[in-house]
């Protein structure tokens, strides 16, 4: 899990809660951050967007300040590429039916009492970390570390626009899903369809 973050953005929690000391001791290579204000914390999730992120999120903060829901859908106006794990201490019927439709339609990972036992919630934390290392932008991200400092800053991909990436930029483009990344990752996904078939062509059936 090395350049992940794991961001609680939860105000009952600090460094010293037990959930945050298991997370650290399970995930060392982890950047573990608690932020108790759901401003702050979206702000520091749309500003490392260059790195893997899994958020805990809180469902209900203080009157006056944004819901769990609202964050969650303020992320996904920027990427689906973080995962989130709803965290409440409500009961899941008391949820209103429309937040839990937004939950499921902006990919929430899951929604878990806050009260849970601490174990569901770092199986669901690991969970995530292994979708992380299967998808798309974190198996390039494995790629472009076996390369060079140098070489993963030097263009590397010049489009019809005269645009220019480096390999980091072009990681970086994905996980902010921006259109340039969307079709990037589109193009890596049917090269390695288009490899794959090949692959099969040449395969004997014996």
């Amino acid at each position: 899990m090395n350049n992940t973050e794991i961001v609680i953005i939860d105000d009952s929690f600090d460094m010293f809660d037990p959930l945050v000391v298991e997370l650290r001791e399970h995930f060392p290579a982890a950047n573990v951050t608690v932020i108790n204000n759901p401003d702050e914390g979206l702000k520091f999730v749309l500003a490392n967007l260059s790195k893997k992120i899994i958020v805990l999120l809180d469902y209900n903060f203080k009157t006056g300040q944004p819901k769990g829901h609202d964050i969650l859908l303020k992320i996904r106006e920027v990427t689906s590429l973080v995962y989130v794990i709803i965290m409440t201490a409500k009961q899941f019927s008391t949820i209103p039916h429309t937040e839990l439709v937004d939950f499921v339609n902006n990919d929430a990972l899951a929604v878990v009492q806050n009260t849970a036992d601490t174990a569901e919630i770092l199986k669901l934390v690991s969970k995530a970390a292994q979708q992380l290392s299967v998808r798309v932008d974190c198996v390039l991200e494995q790629w472009i570390s076996n390369h060079s400092e140098d070489k993963q800053n030097e263009p590397y991909l010049t489009t019809s626009t005269g645009e220019t990436y480096t390999l980091k930029d072009i990681l970086k483009e994905i996980r902010k899903q921006s259109d340039f990344g969307k079709k990037m990752e589109r193009n890596i996904i049917m090269l390695a369809i288009d490899l794959l078939t090949r692959g099969k062509k040449q395969v004997s059936n014996d």
